[in-house]
This record gives structure tokens, C-alpha cells and sequence, in this order.
């Protein structure tokens, strides 16, 4: 994770990083050490300095849903533009679709892979996606599970509670998304 991520992110989280310039300055350095005091990950204001810093930057949610998710981590649903547009999480992904995700990846027995899960506006135009998409909203995954053809993986899918639409992309890929939330 580069300084210029480390700090939207930590901005996003609610920690005051400073200017999101790249620069790892003292204020990054305090908003750091702020954020690892706060997850028990020890305090020296340095990303590479603590075992378990990144992973608790990219999974901070602990003791609500995402505990109960098996086969994911938050970072594999992030916006697939690199940090070129966002910080990777323009929006949260929705508890219901992820527990799809992790439902047809334990169904399956085989491992699952986020083709899509959120994407910033910028990044989905590129992706040619429409621009109500419900990616930007973190309530539509693309997935592909190893082995599975897609009609069978969307078939799953659209068996699972909180499941709206889904539609086969290619021979291996789905699309899948939830109701739309309060937007």
C-alpha cells in the first residue's frame, strides 16, 4: 500500500492523515499511530512497522459482518482502478451481497475470485458500465468460481436470500446484485 492510499484510507476511516499528497509526514505518522492505538495493532506511526497494520486498515470493521465472512477480506471487493480514481472504497460493500459471494464460494467447495465488486464513478465509466451502477454502491459483485460454468454459479446465486438480478457475463463469469439501498 502506497502513502498516497495509506492516507485516503485513513482519511476515509476518519483519521486526519493531512494533505493526501503522498508524503509521509508527521501527521500521517500521528494519524497512524492514532488508528493502530485504537486496533491494538501496537503504535509507531508506520505502515511496514506493525504486523497486522494493513490487514486491520483494509478489514477495521471488526465485531460487526465481516466477521462472519469466510472466504473474503474486504480488499478483494475494492475499485479496480488502482488508486488511480479513489481510494479503492468509494462506498462500502452491502452485508447481503457479499454474504452471496461467500455462500457460493462455500456451496462450491472451490476458490472464488471478485471479477468487480465496488467501482468509483470514473472506473466504471471506463468499464463501459451504465451510471446508476449498482457497483458504485457496493450492492453488485462479479464473480467466477473455479470450475463452476456460470449457469450454475448464477443459478446459486439467484437461490440465495437478498439475491434481485443476476445474468451470466460470459461461460465463467455472473453478475449479481441486491435491491438497491437509501441512496
Amino acid at each position: 500500500m502506497t502513502a498516497k492510499q495509506t492516507q485516503c484510507l485513513l482519511a476515509y476511516l476518519g483519521y486526519d492523515p493531512g494533505p493526501i499528497d503522498g508524503i509521509d509526514g508527521k501527521k500521517t505518522q500521528a494519524a497512524l499511530a492514532a488508528f493502530q492505538a485504537d486496533y491494538g495493532v501496537g503504535v509507531e506511526g508506520m505502515v511496514g512497522a506493525v504486523a497486522g497494520t494493513i490487514a486491520k486498515l483494509d478489514k477495521p470493521q471488526s465485531g460487526d459482518w465481516w466477521d462472519d465472512i469466510k472466504h473474503f477480506r474486504r480488499d478483494e471487493f475494492k475499485c479496480k482502478c488502482g488508486g488511480r480514481y479513489c481510494n479503492g472504497y468509494p462506498a462500502e460493500m452491502q452485508e447481503a451481497v457479499v454474504k452471496i459471494a461467500d455462500a457460493a464460494r462455500a456451496h462450491f467447495g472451490k476458490p472464488a475470485h471478485v471479477i468487480s465488486g465496488l467501482r468509483c464513478q470514473k472506473w466504471n465509466a471506463i468499464q463501459g458500465g451504465v451510471g446508476n451502477s449498482q457497483h458504485m454502491y457496493g450492492e453488485a459483485v462479479d464473480l467466477r468460481v473455479d470450475g463452476v460454468d456460470s449457469e450454475t454459479l448464477r443459478q446459486f446465486v439467484a437461490s440465495q436470500p437478498g439475491h434481485r438480478y443476476s445474468y451470466r457475463i460470459n461461460s465463467t463469469n455472473v453478475h449479481f446484485d441486491i435491491p438497491p439501498g437509501n441512496r
